[in-house]
């Protein structure tokens, strides 16, 4: 036998091996292929859900944005709605009642975990508001103390999951995309109202927080900033 029919005899015998292989393992390499697709398809369809849901939009809003945003989002969801004072609050945002029972809700609008702080701050404006429940709501995740410590207490926990299914399940029947457009624009027409953080009476430098708060009530403050003193004269 010369070396040529040895050289071909080993190659027929590598190509058959390869061969009776795929045919032996070809189930597995559909379970493989069948497993890449089903989760291609499946990141496509959440990238989908996620845009309609208008959750990207949440995340570039302020604290306060967030917090009228939920106001629209609860009364769609057919629940009365008070919101808290913007200072001075106890950790209460708002407090939401339905079917009898009176919930007050703590806003965090984070880009890392919500933390245990807002449990805590939660659980004590609770009886503050003499409220039945609890709830947070946030637009990402919680840390494993914070469930622990609302679980603990009958906190409810709204993640990012949960408030993303709260939105499907209104915006194809409500206006509520109207309303986030809405406070968009009232937020550009606060920030270009004052950019002072003083107040108007005394001087005296506010935080953040408490001018939004002045320039979100133009009515009562006439779209000047005040200090918490000089706010109880208004």
């Amino acid at each position: 036998m010369s070396s040529n029919d040895v050289s071909s005899i080993i190659t027929s015998s590598f190509l058959k091996g390869i061969l009776m292989g795929l045919k032996i393992l070809w189930p597995l390499w559909l379970l493989i292929f069948a497993t890449v697709l089903i989760k291609i398809l499946f990141h496509l369809w959440e990238l989908r859900r996620l845009s309609k849901s208008g959750i990207k939009e949440i995340d570039q809003m302020d604290g306060l944005t967030f917090e009228k945003y939920l106001q629209s989002l609860f009364r769609n969801l057919g629940y009365r709605v008070e919101r808290t004072a913007y200072i001075g609050d106890y950790g209460a945002d708002l407090i939401v009642s339905k079917d009898g029972i009176r919930t007050v809700v703590q806003a965090k609008r984070y880009s890392g975990k919500a933390n245990i702080k807002a449990i805590q701050e939660v659980v004590a404006s609770k009886a503050k508001y003499h409220c039945t429940e609890a709830m947070v709501v946030t637009n990402s995740y919680f840390t494993k103390p914070a469930i622990e410590l609302a679980k603990a207490n009958g906190v409810k926990l709204w993640d990012r999951d949960k408030l993303v299914n709260a939105l499907l399940s209104i915006k194809k029947d409500t206006g509520l995309d109207d309303e986030i457009n809405e406070i968009a624009v009232s937020k550009e027409q606060l920030a270009d109202m004052d950019d002072n953080n003083a107040c108007a009476i005394c001087g005296k430098s506010v935080s953040e927080k408490v001018k939004q708060y002045c320039l979100s009530n133009p009515q009562r403050f006439g779209g000047k900033v005040y200090c918490y003193e000089h706010q109880k004269n208004k």
